[in-house]
C-alpha cells in the first residue's frame, strides 16, 4: 500500500511537471532569423532592413503574437559576404532554433544560405536578392527545394515595367522607335540589359547598348546615342555616376528621352543634386521613398517609419517588412510553425502586405509580380514608374505607369526633344 502511495505521488509529480513544460513551452518565443549586411559595403541597405524586421516584430507583439505566443526576430550579419551567410543561417536553424528566415540582400549570399535551408527542411523567404538561379533550385528539385520563395521581383523581370511603359504608350503614341542602352559595367547592370534588348527586339524595336566603366567624370556616349538617332536612352545605373547621366542629358539637351533605372534619380534629394536638371527624367521609384500610396498602408508605413529611426524606410526596409508579413501570415494560416505545412500555406494563398498583394508561382516559388496590380510589383530598385515635373511651381514625381497605380497621360515630352 506504501508502496502504491509513492507511485500515486510520483505520477502527479510528474504529470505536473509535464503540464509545466508544455505551458513553458507554449510560452516560449516563435523565433524567426533575419539575415542582413550589417557590414559591408551595403551595410545602409542592411541596417535598414534590420530596422523593418524590429518594427515588424514589434506591430505582430502588440497584436499578441502568432498562435498564443510572442514572436522574436533575430537579425544576424552576413556581412555581404557567402561564406559568413552559410554560417549565420545554420547558427539561426542549429542553436537558436528559428522556425524560418527572410532577408538577404545579396544573390551570391542567397544561394549558399539556400542549401542550408533545404539542408535543414526550414523555410526560407528571400526578401531582396534576385538572381534567377533561385528559383531554378524548386524548378530543379522540388523536394530538396520546396522550402524556398522570394517575396520580390527576380532580375528577369526587373526593367520589364519600364520597357512595357516604352512599348505600350510611348511607342503608339509618340512613335518611338530606337533605343539606346547606356549600361553601367557590373553583372546586374549588363544581365538586366541583355533581357530587355530581347524584350524590345521582339517586338520590333531597333536597340543598340553603351558600356560604362564605373567612376567615369564625362560621358561622350549621350551625344553618340543621339547621333545614332536615339528615342530613348535607357540608362542602367545604381552608382552616383547616374547624377552625372542626368546633368549630360539636360546640360546638352540630348534629344532623346531619358528613360531608364537610375537609382540615384529615385531618390527625394534628387532634384536638389542635380539642381533641378532631372525634371522630365523618368524612372522607377519605391513607393515608400516617395510616398505614393500604392496601397493606404504605405504613407502611414513610411512616416512612422521615418519617425522611429529618422530616416527613410528604402526599398529594402520594405522588402524585409513584407517577408515577415507573409511569414505571420503563413504561420496563423497554418496554426503551426510546422515546416511542410507552412510551405503548403505559402504554396496555396495569398497575403496582403504592405505595398500590395504577394502570390508565390507553384513552379518556382517566386512572386507572380508578372500578374500586376493590385500584386506588389516592387522591387529593391524600384517600383511605380514616375517623372520629375514642376507641379504648381514645386518638384514632384508623378506617378505614370502601371496603369490602374499611376496614368500614363500624365506624363510629359521633355519640351527639347522632337521624335520623328
Amino acid at each position: 500500500m506504501r508502496t502504491l502511495s509513492i507511485l500515486m505521488i510520483v505520477a502527479v509529480l510528474l504529470a505536473a511537471f509535464t503540464f509545466g513544460c508544455a505551458e513553458e513551452k507554449e510560452k516560449e518565443p516563435i523565433k524567426i532569423g533575419v539575415l542582413a549586411p550589417l557590414t559591408g559595403a551595403p551595410a545602409r541597405a542592411g541596417n535598414a532592413m534590420a530596422n523593418a524586421a524590429k518594427m515588424a516584430e514589434e506591430d505582430i507583439n502588440k497584436k499578441g503574437g502568432l498562435l498564443g505566443r510572442p514572436v522574436k526576430i533575430i537579425v544576424y550579419d552576413t556581412e555581404d559576404k557567402p561564406e559568413t551567410g552559410k554560417l549565420v543561417a545554420e547558427r539561426a536553424i542549429l542553436q537558436d532554433k528559428v522556425v524560418a528566415l527572410a532577408g538577404i540582400f545579396r544573390s551570391e549570399v542567397a544561394m549558399v544560405v539556400a542549401e542550408v535551408a533545404a539542408d535543414n527542411k526550414v523555410p526560407l523567404i528571400v526578401s531582396t536578392a534576385q538572381t534567377p538561379a533561385y528559383a531554378k533550385l524548386v524548378e530543379k528539385d522540388y523536394e530538396r527545394y520546396k522550402y524556398l520563395f522570394r517575396s520580390t521581383t527576380n532580375a528577369t523581370i526587373l526593367g520589364n515595367q519600364l520597357t512595357n511603359f516604352i512599348m505600350d504608350y510611348l511607342a503608339p503614341k509618340y512613335g518611338v522607335k530606337k533605343i539606346a542602352f547606356l549600361t553601367e559595367d557590373v553583372l546586374w547592370a549588363r544581365g538586366l540589359t541583355k533581357i530587355e534588348t530581347e524584350r524590345l527586339k521582339a517586338r520590333g524595336f531597333e536597340v543598340k547598348s553603351w558600356l560604362v566603366p564605373l567612376g567615369v567624370t564625362e560621358l561622350p556616349e549621350m551625344k553618340e546615342m543621339e547621333e545614332w538617332g536615339a528615342d530613348v536612352i535607357f540608362p542602367v545605373f545604381s552608382s552616383d555616376n547616374g547624377y552625372l547621366v542626368t546633368k549630360t542629358w539636360k546640360d546638352l539637351k540630348i534629344n532623346a528621352i531619358l528613360l531608364g533605372v537610375n537609382n540615384p534619380i529615385a531618390s527625394p534629394e534628387a532634384w536638389e543634386k542635380t539642381e533641378g536638371r532631372c525634371e522630365y527624367e523618368t524612372t522607377a521609384f519605391a513607393s515608400v521613398v516617395i510616398k505614393y500610396p500604392v496601397t493606404d498602408e504605405v504613407v502611414p508605413w513610411a512616416e512612422r517609419y521615418i519617425s522611429k529611426y529618422g530616416v527613410e524606410g528604402i526599398n529594402q526596409a520594405a522588402d524585409v517588412y513584407e517577408s515577415l508579413q507573409v511569414l505571420f501570415q503563413a504561420i496563423e494560416k497554418a496554426g503551426t510553425t510546422d515546416a511542410d505545412k507552412l510551405v503548403e500555406v505559402l504554396e496555396n494563398n495569398e497575403f496582403e502586405v504592405l505595398r500590395g498583394k504577394i502570390k508565390f508561382s507553384k513552379k518556382n516559388h517566386d512572386h507572380m509580380a508578372w500578374l500586376g496590380p493590385p500584386y506588389k510589383i516592387e522591387s529593391p530598385l524600384g517600383g511605380p514608374i514616375g517623372q520629375w515635373q514642376l507641379v504648381d511651381g514645386e518638384p514632384k514625381v508623378v506617378v505614370v505607369w502601371p496603369e490602374g497605380v499611376g496614368n500614363p497621360d500624365d506624363w510629359k515630352m521633355p519640351p527639347w526633344v522632337k521624335i520623328e
